[in-house]
């Protein structure tokens, strides 16, 4: 019974990630708004590879390596394009509209998953009764059969921890962009992907793990439905947010290139005496047009505002301020919306969004970590 859920599940994963890629190949190319085009054909990618491991454990599952063991170990080597895909995805979707992919950038993305892709074809050279072996398909020397899985194992796993930890820290220099740039962030952080990617990880290692064991006490029902669950967990995951986010960076202007580092902010042209100036027609021009309710607001609309670059009014923010765009524009609101829960009894929701929130849920957040309580706590207090 719980191979025949294996089956279906592993089935059902691949038969939407397969869905899923081909509505992200059918957008318009002209769409660029939804998904810049790399970034498109990465996810789609990803969403095939995913398809192909449901398929890999169905046919074990279904027996079709016991019928035609000349397949064994034929999707495999493909897992091994997990890491440059995904990393493409993060990269297109958290850069510049229409930044450039010059060729150094792919050889460097794709270099080492082709190198080991070459590489795993020495799999098909061994003998068929330890490739059957590997697959729990026979009983061939024990010795061979573990270290011709462990090198494997380990060729996968450190290329794909490799690439997840320069996406990792793709997403984490995005977080603190968007925070100089942007009031509101949190359809631009992908957080929903750090979620997805440490999925993968955990599953992945214990994948490597499960290695380590001999195949009598892996080759278990419930570890093959376990497996077939947490697949199908990120398959869903990715091809629905994959679908619905769109890029972090949709204009030009607010691209992070406009802002120098924040290391070289000491060795800027801009005086302690013009970051104080700069400073001050803020807090006036906030005070007086309280642009802070806009939900849209961003760094470079600011800038344009007060006529000056986005560059000088984020090292103001920063210097002489010491805060980012973002909390800077948050606790505007967060005061707001305190003082108005105090002295009224409007919603909390109608508070929120007046103020320039896009969420209960951010709201909540932002009231709690600038006051350290509940929104509500001020009205019943």
């Amino acid at each position: 019974m719980i191979e025949l859920w294996v089956q279906f599940i592993s089935a059902g994963a691949a038969g939407v990630a397969l869905f899923a890629a081909l509505q992200l190949l059918l957008l318009d190319r002209q769409d660029a708004g939804t998904h810049p085009r790399h970034a498109r054909k990465a996810l789609a990618a990803f969403l095939g590879l995913s398809a192909l491991s449901g398929f890999e454990l169905l046919f074990e599952q279904a027996g079709v390596y016991d019928t035609a063991p000349a397949l064994i170990g034929v999707l495999w080597p493909f897992r091994l394009f997990y890491g440059p895909v995904l990393l493409i995805y993060v990269l297109d979707m958290t850069r510049a509209p229409d930044a450039a992919w010059p060729l150094r950038l792919k050889l460097q993305i794709w270099g080492p998953a082709i190198a080991a892709f070459v590489t795993s074809f020495s799999f098909f050279a061994l003998p068929a009764t330890i490739r059957q072996s590997v697959y729990g398909l026979s009983e061939a020397g024990s010795s061979s059969v573990f270290w011709v899985v462990l090198i494997f194992s380990a060729l996968f796993l450190v290329l794909t921890l490799a690439y997840l930890g320069v996406a990792f820290w793709v997403l984490t220099r995005n977080l603190k962009a968007v925070r100089q740039i942007f009031s509101n962030i949190e359809n631009r952080t992908l957080s929903w992907l750090r979620v997805v990617l440490l999925l993968m990880l955990a599953a992945w290692s214990w994948g490597a793990i499960k290695t380590l064991f001999p195949v009598s006490l892996i080759s278990n029902p419930l570890v093959d439905l376990s497996d077939a669950l947490v697949e199908c967990v990120w398959i869903v995951t990715v091809g629905l947010y994959g679908l619905w986010q769109a890029p972090v960076f949709r204009d030009g202007q607010d691209a992070p290139q406009t802002l120098e580092p924040a290391e070289k902010y000491a060795r800027s042209a801009l005086s302690d005496a013009r970051q104080a100036q700069i400073a001050e027609r803020l807090e006036k021009l906030m005070a007086k047009e309280q642009l802070y309710r806009d939900p849209m607001l961003s760094l470079g609309v600011l800038a344009s505002r007060l006529a000056v670059s986005p560059n000088h009014l984020s090292q103001s923010l920063n210097g002489h301020l010491g805060v980012s765009f973002f909390d800077y524009v948050n606790r505007l609101r967060v005061e707001e919306a305190v003082s108005r829960i105090r002295e009224t009894s409007e919603p909390l929701l109608t508070i929120a969004y007046d103020v320039g929130f896009n969420s209960r849920s951010t709201f909540n957040l932002a009231v709690k970590k600038l006051t350290g309580q509940a929104p509500s706590a001020f009205r019943e207090g």
